[in-house]
């Protein structure tokens, strides 16, 4: 079996092509050195240098020096990783995200976090995405997990998933405002349908200081639609209760009606909204913040656990 260390004499005989300097170098004695590429020639079977005068290297050992630099390339930063691992084994990392994502996805993530790396403390920064997005820009977060924040510069953005925005209503409250419907009519996706319903039942949203407020909005601004607003709440569980109950309708990412405490599935009509592109949740870190291997674990276990959603 070879060694890093056989690699390391390997390579620096290949740059001196002399073992005398290379021996001196390396402070042990040419014997020793001529005993390690022996081996090395005897394990893989082939001759790695034409003893001269003067010493050559053949193809076999420049083929082998191309993976040398590469192996040896490979335990420099493993040795930097772990010796990173060690100083940060007590550690803090600092987590940003919305209140909705750290009620519905975070726990499993961090539970998961936890039990691999027992001793590193976490800290949960929730708010809205403004307060997140600015909690970012200014370094006061080590990585974020949320929308894609397009008008912040120097942050690296991992992409996970897109997230499509629903319209979501219970059928009496279709029933109630349109009484000279079927219900029936209610389970086809129209368009117009759509726009109808939008235009006409009592609208539950978020302040436009949220993104999930802010998106209400603009959607039904180009829908050219003023909506009949009935709550402004500042909650996305609050939002979702409001509409599990039939209090009106929502529009809500599909990530938060799907992983709610509300089963919207067996009665709620869930509707895809005309003309919408789904926006994208990632992972964020600040570009001039070092990604240490803390924070790249979380972004291993984060992104493994987000993409199946």
């Amino acid at each position: 079996m070879l060694s890093f260390l056989n690699f390391q004499y390997f390579l620096l005989l290949s740059e001196e092509l002399n073992f005398g300097n290379a021996a001196k170098r390396l402070h042990i004695t040419q014997q020793s050195l001529s005993g390690h590429i022996k081996k090395m020639e005897e394990y893989l079977g082939v001759e790695l240098f034409k003893y001269g005068p003067p010493l050559e290297i053949t193809a076999a050992g420049l083929l082998l020096k191309e993976h040398a630099i590469e192996l040896l390339s490979k335990e420099k930063a493993l040795e930097t990783d772990m010796l990173e691992m060690k100083n940060q084994k007590q550690g803090t990392i600092t987590i940003g995200c919305t209140y909705a994502r750290a009620e519905f996805l975070m726990p499993p993530i961090l539970r998961d976090f936890q039990i691999k790396y027992p001793l590193i403390k976490i800290n949960l920064l929730e708010g809205n995405t403004p307060d997140i997005e600015k909690a970012l820009k200014k370094g006061e977060l080590d990585i974020s997990v949320g929308f894609t924040p397009h008008n912040l510069k120097d942050i690296i953005s991992i992409p996970l998933y897109h997230d499509p925005f629903r319209m979501i209503v219970h059928p009496a409250v279709l029933l109630k405002y349109f009484p000279d419907r079927k219900p029936i009519t209610f389970r086809c996706y129209e368009e117009k349908l759509i726009k109808e319903i939008l235009h006409t039942c009592p609208f539950l949203t978020m302040t436009t200081r949220t993104t999930i407020g802010k998106f209400g909005y603009d959607y039904l601004k180009k829908l050219d639609i003023t909506p009949n607003t009935l709550m402004e709440l500042k909650d996305v569980g609050t939002m979702l209760a409001m509409c599990y109950a039939g209090m009106g309708f929502i529009l809500c990412p599909e990530t938060f009606v799907n992983h709610s405490f509300y089963t919207f599935s067996k009665q709620h009509l869930i509707y895809p909204l005309p003309y919408h592109e789904a926006l994208q949740i990632s992972i964020n870190y600040p570009k001039h913040k070092r990604t240490s291997s803390i924070i790249q674990a979380f972004i291993k276990i984060a992104s493994a656990a987000l993409k199946e959603k």
